[in-house]
């Protein structure tokens, strides 16, 4: 059976709506998903009724930034109630400081002039997570910040990406980091309100260590999300060997945020990533 178990939309920092992503899911034959947008899942509404119509099951999920011993590791929790007040209230808190940490950094760049005066009030416009690309859209609407970011990139016509680089990870103002929990928080309220805590995309731009993933599964980490469009073959097999040695769920997921490359709509990750079921260590505690 095709899963996808991590999936992103517009509620976060995909660029298809939760109904959009449900038709493509059901385009390209998936028949259980998770849509685990960062920090929120206000987009669950919309999606749960979207792939009810399309019989995909859905499993509810997020991925939350999260801390420890000073790095970043990202945590995917599935079956949590997303109904809880202590949940929403902890994504709140997370959402809260990274608008706070945004308006300050935005600030930074309108005094070092990489942005026009008052390109901060954008921020305005979000209620949930706010996302980069998101937030570039808002910012290249105003007047004079498109010739600006032009500018200080050489060129006219710019990349997404080249624009996000300039603009987050500026010499000028320094680097915007994201606003993180500390996992053991995390993992409490997951003994509170039941659940799984997986290892996001492992691999991707970190070497992992066995001793990571022990000290992760001892705290209480139940899985590694092995198959990744951002893992080698060579990291695939070795976060195999880790979660068998460690007796963690292995799971897959895209990381799907829209329609990638070429001219047609649906040449996408999918093109050369799927996940069955059947190849998914313990996968069962989270699919049923």
């Amino acid at each position: 059976m095709i899963i996808d178990l991590q999936l992103h939309s517009t509620y976060s920092d995909g660029y298809l709506s939760p109904t959009e992503v449900a038709n493509f899911l059901a385009h390209k034959g998936v028949k259980i998903a998770s849509l685990t947008d960062h920090n929120t899942a206000a987009g669950y509404p919309e999606f749960y009724t979207a792939c009810s119509t399309l019989g995909i099951k859905v499993i509810p999920g997020v991925e939350i930034y999260t801390r420890f011993n000073n790095q970043q590791i990202n945590i995917l929790w599935y079956n949590l109630p997303l109904d809880s007040p202590e949940f929403n209230e902890l994504m709140k808190n997370t959402q809260r400081h990274w608008l706070a940490r945004l308006r300050w950094h935005l600030l930074k760049l309108v005094k070092a002039k990489v942005l026009v005066a008052g390109s901060e009030a954008v921020l305005d416009q979000f209620s949930n997570y706010v996302p980069t690309n998101g937030l570039l859209d808002a910012i290249l609407s105003l007047p004079g910040n498109r010739e600006i970011i032009a500018k200080e990139l050489n060129s006219p016509f710019f990349r997404e990406e080249d624009a996000i680089a300039l603009l987050f990870n500026n010499k000028k103002v320094g680097k915007l980091r994201p606003s993180t929990i500390n996992l053991e928080k995390v993992v409490n309220l997951k003994k509170k309100l039941g659940g799984q805590l997986v290892f996001c995309h492992p691999a991707k731009g970190r070497v992992v260590t066995a001793k990571l993933v022990a000290q992760l599964k001892s705290l209480g980490v139940e899985g590694l999300e092995v198959l990744s469009p951002h893992h080698s073959l060579g990291a695939i097999f070795y976060l195999q060997d880790l979660a068998e040695r460690n007796d963690m769920i292995i799971t897959a997921g895209s990381d799907f945020h829209r329609f990638e490359g070429g001219s047609h709509g649906l040449t996408s990750v999918y093109d050369y990533w799927q996940a069955d079921s059947s190849h998914l260590r313990r996968i069962e505690e989270i699919i049923g």
